[in-house]
């Protein structure tokens, strides 16, 4: 996230964020209230006290930390929505059948986001039979790899 003192966001993030803005000002105001009432108003009467004990350096730590953590965040979360989409779409049973060391996590992930989107729209079609095309249409076989 960062390197060479230059911070890099993810577009994710960079949408999360604005989302949050035009959509949960509210929410993020009655958060800020709470950490006020929790102490974060003594903290930065303190911190303005005592302005040597705090350096520049800290506080992009801390920005830092707080943009990894709510990144971090947000994938849990996506995950997290991507296996109850599974569950709802009837999926599991065929992730059991895929093999693991054929298929990358990321074309995994990518074809249940398709197979999810198409059962949606099509939702008397067999889930493991449309998860499989979307494997079939994403696999790309290692041509090193030699069947015996």
């Amino acid at each position: 996230m960062v390197t060479n003192n230059q911070l890099t966001i993810s577009y994710e993030l960079l949408y999360l964020m604005q989302w949050l803005l035009e959509n949960e000002p509210e929410r993020l105001k009655k958060l800020i209230v709470q950490a006020l009432h929790k102490g974060l108003k003594e903290e930065m009467q303190q911190a303005i006290k005592n302005k040597a004990l705090t350096t520049n350096e800290e506080l992009q730590y801390s920005v830092v930390d707080f943009l990894t953590l709510l990144e971090s965040l947000l994938q849990e979360a996506i995950s997290e929505q991507a296996l109850k989409n599974i569950a709802e779409k009837k999926l599991m049973p065929a992730l059991d059948h895929i093999d693991g060391n054929i298929c990358n996590s990321s074309m995994i992930q990518s074809s249940i986001e398709k197979a999810s989107h198409r059962l949606e729209s099509h939702p008397k079609e067999n889930p493991q039979e449309v998860l499989f095309k979307e494997l079939l249409k994403n696999w790309k076989p290692d041509k090193k790899a030699k069947s015996n």
